[in-house]
C-alpha cells in the first residue's frame, strides 16, 4: 500500500518466452534425411578408417553406392542414381551439405508437407544423378559422383516455386534460395579452374539437374490440397522402402561381384598383373569387366587384349 495518493506504475508481467521445438519435431523428415546421411557416412568411416574423414577412397564410395558413369550405364547399376546422394567424400563435404539441408529442408517441409517433400527429395536426387551421368557420358569422362547437394538443390528449386506462388517474383524466399543456388553454381565453376581432373570438385551437372527436377515437381503441386495421415504414411513408407531396396541391391552387388569396388584403371592394372602371373582365366574376367566401363575399342582395352593374346593364347 501507499499513502502518498500518487498512482503507482504497474510493470507488465514479463512475456513468457516460447521456445521453438527441436528440429526433429518441427521438421521430422528433414531430421530423418540428415540422420540417414550421417549414419551412412559413419559406416563409410568405419570401413575406410579415420583418414577417410579427409578424403574417402574410391572403393569405399563404390561400396556404398557411388554413381560412376560406366558402372551405372553399362553394368546397369541404376540403383546408384539414388544411393549416391547419401554417400559423401569427406567430413567437409557432408558438413556443408547437411548445413544446407538444415537451412532449407524445414522451410520446404513445413510449406509443402511430408507427403510432398519425401517424393520431392527422391526425384531431385534422381534428377541430379541423371544430370551428372548424362554429362559424364557426353564428355566421355569416367566420373564418380556422390553427395546430397544435388538433392538439396532440388529443395532449393522447389522453394523458389513456393516463394513465387506465395509472394510473387520479389519474394524474400526467392532471393534467399537464388542466393544458395548461385553460390553452389559459382563454387562449381570456380573449382573447375583450380582443381585437377583427379581432384574432387563440385558437380554442377548434378546441381542443375537437381534444381530443375525439384522445380518441376513443385510446379505440379496444387495449393490447398492436403493429404490424409494414412496417405502420408503410405507415401513415406514407399520412399523409405525405395531407399532401403536400392541400398540392399548395392550391398549385394558389392559383396558378390569381385570387380564392384574397382574403377576402370584399377581393373586394367589387375588384369595386367594376372596376365604376368599366368592367371589367364582371372585376367580374361578382369578384361571383360573393363569392357563394361569403357568402350571396347578404347586404346587401353586394345592394349590389354593384345597383351592377353600374346601371353595366354
Amino acid at each position: 500500500m501507499t499513502t502518498s495518493g500518487e498512482a503507482v506504475p504497474v510493470r507488465p508481467a514479463p512475456r513468457e518466452r516460447v521456445s521453438e521445438p527441436p528440429l526433429f519435431r518441427r521438421a521430422p523428415l528433414t531430421f530423418g534425411i540428415i540422420a540417414a546421411n550421417l549414419a551412412v557416412f559413419a559406416a563409410q568411416v568405419a570401413l575406410g578408417g579415420m583418414r577417410s574423414l579427409v578424403g574417402m577412397p574410391s572403393w569405399v564410395l563404390l561400396a556404398f553406392g557411388g554413381n560412376e558413369v560406366g558402372a551405372t550405364l553399362y553394368e546397369h547399376r541404376y540403383e546408384t542414381l539414388l544411393t549416391s546422394c547419401f554417400v559423401h567424400g569427406s567430413l567437409l563435404h557432408i558438413a556443408f551439405n547437411m548445413v544446407a539441408l538444415w537451412q532449407i529442408g524445414p522451410f520446404v517441409e513445413r510449406s509443402a508437407g511430408i507427403a510432398r517433400m519425401a517424393p520431392l527429395y527422391i526425384l531431385s536426387a534422381l534428377g541430379a544423378s541423371t544430370g551428372s551421368t548424362f554429362f559424364g557420358w557426353l564428355s566421355q569422362e569416367q566420373r564418380l559422383s556422390v553427395g546430397a547437394s544435388g538433392a538439396v538443390c532440388g529443395l532449393i528449386g522447389a522453394a523458389l516455386v513456393i516463394g513465387y506462388r506465395v509472394e510473387g517474383p520479389r519474394s524474400p524466399v526467392m532471393r534467399a534460395m537464388a542466393g544458395w543456388l548461385g553460390m553452389l553454381l559459382a563454387l562449381g565453376i570456380a573449382t573447375s579452374f583450380f582443381l585437377t581432373a583427379k581432384s574432387p570438385s563440385f558437380d554442377n551437372a548434378a546441381h542443375a539437374g537437381g534444381a530443375l527436377a525439384g522445380a518441376s515437381v513443385a510446379i505440379t503441386w496444387k495449393r490447398g490440397e492436403s493429404f490424409s495421415p494414412l496417405l502420408t504414411t503410405g507415401i513415406l513408407a514407399v520412399c523409405i522402402g525405395l531407399f532401403a531396396g536400392t541400398g540392399v541391391r548395392v550391398a549385394r552387388f558389392s559383396l558378390t561381384d569381385p570387380f564392384a569396388l574397382l574403377r576402370a584403371p584399377e581393373r586394367l592394372a589387375l588384369a595386367a598383373r594376372w596376365i604376368d602371373a599366368g592367371d589367364c582365366r582371372d585376367a580374361a574376367a578382369a578384361i571383360e569387366s573393363v569392357k563394361h566401363l569403357m568402350a571396347p575399342d578404347a586404346p587401353e582395352v586394345r592394349l590389354i587384349e593384345r597383351n592377353y593374346r600374346s601371353r595366354c593364347r
